[in-house]
């Protein structure tokens, strides 16, 4: 499943029934219908009240099902989930798996900014070395978390590294 908030589409209820205090949809409104691609498994999806200004809908696209679940059951199972964020005691407008894996991947960042941003080496008159970049991280990298590195990663190439300086890496 593929999830996006960067979109330009923003839906009004066309009843006042159907809206909340600040004129948006209500929770748990799913758009699958007129605005969606015509061949593509993909709805729009307000799981969450909006609190100002007006609410942008989640576009949910499925990517491959291999439960074979309807659509009914997808759009439900995607704003049931979006009760479950530990941090909030309302519906949240991503599923928090989604939430979870940006904050993971926020923190992966702000661990790896020390390795790819070194303040030592200045914007001296000498052409930029590729190599010795991935040299350096590398090595950073391995001093800093030793044999904790991913098993793919260490047993590729420690031998070759020490041996010809040599860094090409093949996850599998």
């Amino acid at each position: 499943m593929s999830i996006r908030k960067r979109h330009h589409a923003r839906f009004y209820p066309t009843n006042s029934q159907y809206a909340d205090r600040n004129g948006n949809t209500l929770p748990g409104t799913v758009i699958d219908k007129g605005v969606t691609a015509v061949f593509d498994f993909d709805f729009y999806l307000q799981a969450h009240a909006g609190l100002q200004g007006t609410v942008k809908a989640t576009h949910y696209s499925v990517v491959y099902d291999e439960n074979l679940f309807t659509a009914d059951e997808i759009q439900k199972v995607a704003h049931d989930t979006s009760y479950l964020y530990a941090r909030a005691t309302k519906a949240v407008s991503l599923i928090p798996p989604a939430y979870y894996a940006d904050l993971a991947c926020e923190r992966g960042r702000c661990y790896l900014n020390d390795f790819l941003v070194d303040d030592k080496t200045s914007a001296s008159g000498r052409g930029y070395d590729r190599d010795e970049e991935a040299r350096r991280v590398f090595h950073a990298a391995r001093e800093a978390w030793g044999e904790g590195v991913s098993l793919e990663i260490h047993s590729c190439s420690t031998s070759q590294a020490d041996e010809s300086d040599s860094y090409s890496f093949t996850l599998t």
